[in-house]
């Protein structure tokens, strides 16, 4: 089957192959940018708004608990050396937390630092406990 095509078609059908294999040479010719590596940030806490964030980006690991020392603990917000000493001096004389909530068991640690490392801390218990 011919098909016969006129002039300016043709003339707009090599325009457009032609913006085409340009455009492909720009796709290609783009260098790739690196993105500057984004460090650990404290949670930017607005009232009344949750933000959900996928687990596959949160930076940085569960603390637990538990087992943590000072330095781990420490990394939670709303918990410094002191609580932190707190919280080991606790577990040691009551063993290990089952519930999140326990922690306000602990003096000083109330609802507002509770809320604050629940998503941020496990409980599981020592290995010789298991």
């Amino acid at each position: 089957m011919n098909v016969r095509i006129s002039s300016t078609q043709e003339r707009g059908l090599i325009i457009l192959i032609a913006v085409a294999i340009i455009a492909a040479g720009i796709a290609f010719y783009v260098p790739v940018m690196r993105r500057a590596r984004v460090s650990a940030s404290a949670p930017i806490m607005v009232e009344n708004v949750r933000i959900i964030v996928p687990r596959f980006l949160s930076s940085r690991p569960k603390v637990n608990v538990n087992t943590g020392g000072i330095s781990e603990l420490t990394r939670l917000p709303g918990i410094g050396e002191t609580l932190a000493a707190r919280i080991i001096a606790y577990r040691t004389v009551h063993g290990p937390f089952t519930r999140v909530d326990e922690l306000k068991a602990v003096s000083g640690i109330g609802d507002k630092v509770v809320t604050q490392v629940r998503d941020l801390v496990t409980l599981e218990p020592k290995k010789s406990e298991r």
